[in-house]
């Protein structure tokens, strides 16, 4: 492919910048070069001709970064393999750069930057890319097995010594995308024992270890990167990720304050947010946000992304209260819901916020303008929404009695959840669709038959079996303190100081941070008594 038939888009804020790298670039022989201020410009730009190289700048003023851009058009499948990224910035800060490195950028170029510079990464990408087709082309169409066959047969040919390192790369994440994960760890290995401070062999080997589930190991190797400035947030957030996967939300809670708020990225508060809501303390997930959604008032796309996330925060409260006690909160989540994009005529975040309407009118029991929401032109079409905004849509459709329209929202919302790279926001849009599956699937009734089994074995003092059906009932649905109270009393009564994933002294402390009705806080306070007379069992 000639230059001129390379299709290039340049996202850069500033104007003088934009211009100067796109009359170079014009000197290099390219002809068909889009040039852009910000990510929305990009995607709508996206939407209607395919990109092959696109040049990104970090910082986009006050819009989302390069990165949330690149992220959301990757999710959306705007942004294909084949499709050769460099990114330039010119902060070298370690938090920068890593959020960078994560979405897997083909060079980063560091401002100020000679034209040479910019050449020679140029020429780079397009000759990796050119040399490498066969395989991105098979990945576009989500062939990775093929991909992975076609990789390794140029790898065993070794015709480009020089791209090798790259090449390795792109076989070790193709292992992980087919899911032979000890694989991809032995690659991973193979790099480190090379050199131990390559970060992203690091990064990988950690991600393939944590999926072959070999889950100690991986927290170990993120323990380690706890002590050094440039991976220490992104471990702790990936060690909150996996005590949320094991239900140990108060553990999750301390992994993530180790990271100072004022540098917290959005998707790190986002998740802190979800760690309070799981244990039932709504009043602080609205304050972080509340705080956050305050210091990125000058970046209108985050602005109004918390805003929606502080709105979803207001109808949780008022799902968890009676129906003539919900006005005033309903009443703020909707001042939230129109004061994002109050100004933004774009279709999309129309239809974002007309499902969230739709969720707010059908708690305030008006199923009639519930139901005109969702009958407007566009809200049938799921095709750009994501997974959060899918989980609003299951509500809705849910509170106005249309089950089968919500089960087919959730298995679209699975299929999406699992496309999704960002560690952080898919387990915030995995713990809103679990949830979400508990209101429409068999999840509750299940764990309430498992339940009553095992007060039938308690109460015949066969502490076994009682905490076996108390810990499925627990596993089904670990939002119910009945359920987490009933495995607690069970464990404490057996003196059984652990008992498959739970340890029963950590259970202790992961219930005592969440918000209870008095008589249970009463009943947790007397199983911790008999807990605190045993400390030899329970350690």
């Amino acid at each position: 492919m000639s230059l001129s038939d390379i299709k290039v888009a340049i996202v850069e804020d500033n104007g003088m910048a934009r211009i100067n790298l796109r009359n170079h670039l014009m000197e290099m022989g390219f002809s068909e070069i889009g040039c852009f201020s910000n990510g929305r410009e990009l995607k709508a730009h996206a939407r209607l001709r395919r990109i092959d190289l696109l040049i990104m700048d970090y910082h986009l003023g006050q819009n989302k970064n390069g990165v949330e851009v690149v992220q959301e058009l990757q999710e959306l499948g705007l942004l294909k393999s084949s499709t050769s990224i460099i990114f330039i910035t010119s902060d070298r800060l370690p938090m920068i750069v890593g959020q960078i490195v994560d979405v897997h950028p083909d060079a980063l170029v560091i401002k100020p930057y000679t034209i040479r510079s910019i050449e020679k990464n140029i020429s780079a990408c397009l000759n990796f890319h050119h040399y490498l087709m066969p395989v991105f082309k098979l990945m576009d169409e989500d062939e990775f097995a093929h991909a992975l066959d076609k990789l390794n047969y140029m790898l065993e040919r070794n015709s480009r010594p020089r791209m090798r390192s790259q090449m390795v790369k792109l076989q070790a994440r193709l292992l992980i995308k087919v899911k032979r994960f000890k694989e991809a760890a032995s690659v991973y290995n193979d790099v480190l024992r090379g050199s131990n401070k390559i970060i992203w062999a690091k990064w990988g080997l950690i991600q393939s270890l944590y999926l072959d589930g070999q889950i100690k190991q991986s927290e170990d190797m993120l323990l380690a990167l706890t002590g050094t400035q440039l991976t220490s947030d992104k471990a702790r957030e990936w060690l909150a990720r996996i005590c949320i996967d094991a239900n140990q939300y108060a553990q999750a809670e301390d992994h993530i304050n180790a990271i100072r708020e004022g540098e917290m990225s959005v998707s790190a508060a986002r998740l802190k947010a979800y760690i309070y809501q799981a244990q039932e303390r709504n009043d602080e997930a609205i304050q972080l946000l509340e705080k956050k959604r305050e210091s990125n008032r000058g970046i209108r796309e985050r602005y109004d992304e918390l805003s929606l996330d502080l709105a979803r925060c207001y109808l949780q409260e008022a799902e968890g209260k009676k129906a003539n006690e919900r006005e005033k909160t309903l009443q703020v989540a909707k001042f939230l819901i129109g004061s994002a994009g109050r100004k933004n005529l774009d279709q999309k975040l129309i239809i974002k916020k007309d499902f969230l309407y739709a969720a707010a009118a059908v708690m305030a029991g008006n199923i009639e303008k519930a139901s005109e929401l969702l009958n407007r032109e566009g809200m049938d079409d799921m095709t750009d929404s994501d997974v959060l905004q899918m989980t609003d849509a299951i509500s809705a459709w849910k509170g106005v009695g249309n089950d089968e329209k919500a089960s087919e929202i959730l298995a679209l919302c699975k299929m999406r959840l699992s496309q999704l790279d960002d560690g952080n926001e898919t387990t915030v849009a995995n713990m809103q669709v679990v949830k979400r599956e508990e209101s429409i699937g068999e999840r509750r009734p299940e764990a309430m038959k498992l339940n009553k089994t095992g007060l039938e074995h308690y109460i015949k003092q066969d502490y076994q079996k009682a905490t076996r059906d108390f810990y499925q009932a627990y596993l089904l649905f670990p939002r119910e303190v009945a359920f987490s109270l009933n495995l607690l009393q069970s464990l404490v009564e057996a003196e059984q100081g652990a008992y498959k994933t739970i340890n029963t002294r950590q259970f202790l402390s992961e219930l005592s941070r969440r918000q209870m009705a008095p008589n249970n806080q009463k009943r947790l306070e007397d199983i911790a008594k008999k807990v605190e007379k045993s400390p030899k069992i329970f350690s």
